[in-house]
């Protein structure tokens, strides 16, 4: 019997471990909920420079509706010049369906990092109620760091780009 309860004990540390889901509790403040949010931060790591992302998935009523995934990155530049990344990340389902960016705290949609230095910013893209409840993840393509402004060379490119399928449940 006491084998059992150590299994179950394991079992539900191993499930808490994947990810962190929350209960919709709604929030007086500004009447939304968080319905999922990411444990470890996604990391890509290119030539000399290290994005990570954290995100969160937010219900903005109690109504059905449509709900929020907020990204909150960091870029860190190791590299002895100035790079350029814009966080234009693309999110689709596995049927291809994309998901509308809302609002970025980008105002010129590209970052200047100097040498040395690290800049935070948030993404957030809209997601339409039958999208979340079809759906336990989505594919993001994340972008590479260019040593260039407005640059899509790949010889100015400072690694690759990242596909990731996050969950959102």
């Amino acid at each position: 019997m006491k084998k059992r309860w150590m299994l179950l004990l394991i079992l539900i540390l191993v499930l808490a471990a994947c990810g962190k889901e929350e209960k919709e509790t709604l929030l007086e403040t500004d009447g939304t909920s968080t319905v999922y949010e990411s444990e470890e931060s996604l990391t890509h790591s290119m030539e000399g420079v290290t994005l990570k992302l954290d995100y969160t998935v937010n219900k903005v009523s109690a109504e059905p509706g449509e709900l929020i995934l907020e990204i909150k990155g960091t870029i860190e530049n190791e590299y002895s010049q100035i790079v350029y990344y814009t966080p234009d990340f693309t999110i689709q389902t596995s049927e291809q369906d994309e998901i509308e960016q809302l609002s970025s705290s980008v105002e010129n949609e590209q970052i200047m990092v100097n040498p040395q230095m690290e800049t935070t910013f948030n993404v957030t893209y809209l997601i339409p109620q039958h999208i979340y409840d079809e759906n336990k993840s989505l594919n993001m393509r994340v972008p590479a760091a260019f040593k260039e402004p407005e640059s899509e060379s790949s010889g100015d490119a400072l690694g690759d780009f990242a596909n990731w399928e996050i969950p959102i449940k």
